[in-house]
């Protein structure tokens, strides 16, 4: 087992820093509102899955920027030869960098994706990304092409689809809409839907309203890199949450 910045750090493989969720604000890849609901959903052991269909579009960085959110001493297994991953255990995450036929580092493809889709359902957190635009791109390739079962595929809980703003020398991923499981059907949370919340907005949380001041808060006092954005989120929810 790895820890959580390691892992989220050795996903790197286009050199430079990582992101932060704070970077992604920045950039207007997220807004506050869809960063605190996702990491509302990190703090609460939910999986997810980011997808686009272009290579270099940032689905590596917003799957990791996540990651680096995960909770204190959150146990996590890099899907890679050897490492045993498959003996994660509920409320362990497994981390893919990517599900693809390509043999690099954690990439997993066919039987491993579906071994890795019962194991969420088993209660293990999943963590990817994948080479689609949508969520019906995405099902093809874990359910038809891997063998996973529909249920296996709903595991992933969230599906965070980029959309690539700008030309194709200089652009922005853009997170449009968030797509997640409830009650068994996937629904669609579009970003100005999120983006209107307010306090007073039924269904958002007063958690999520604490994650927004947590955002805020790292923004005003220029807290960026990836290692001090996870060590002040840790040191928050040890105040607020636990």
């Amino acid at each position: 087992m790895y820890r959580v910045l390691s892992v989220a750090t050795r996903s790197n493989q286009r050199g430079g820093r990582m992101l932060s969720v704070v970077d992604l604000l920045d950039a207007g890849t997220l807004t506050v509102y869809q960063t605190a609901w996702l990491l509302s959903r990190v703090l609460q052991g939910s999986s997810w899955l980011v997808g686009a269909k272009p290579g270099g579009a940032g689905k590596t960085t917003v799957m990791s920027a996540l990651l680096a959110m995960a909770p204190r001493g959150a146990q996590v297994w890099l899907a890679n030869r050897g490492s045993g991953w498959q003996k994660c255990k509920p409320g362990d995450y497994i981390v893919s960098y990517e599900l693809s036929p390509g043999f690099y580092d954690a990439y997993i493809w066919g039987q491993d994706v579906a071994r890795m889709t019962e194991l969420g359902t088993a209660g293990c957190r999943i963590v990817s990304n994948l080479h689609a635009d949508t969520l019906e791109e995405a099902r093809a390739q874990i359910v038809n092409e891997c063998g996973a079962r529909e249920e296996g595929f709903q595991a992933f809980q969230i599906f965070v689809p980029l959309v690539l703003k700008g030309s194709r020398f200089t652009f922005t991923p853009v997170v449009e809409q968030i797509l997640y499981v409830h009650e068994g059907e996937w629904r669609r949370l579009d970003r100005e839907e999120l983006d209107h919340s307010t306090a007073a907005s039924p269904g958002f949380s007063p958690q999520e309203i604490k994650i927004v001041e947590f955002l805020a808060s790292c923004t005003n006092r220029n807290i960026r890199l990836l290692e001090d954005v996870r060590e002040q989120w840790l040191e928050w929810c040890d105040r607020f949450f636990s």
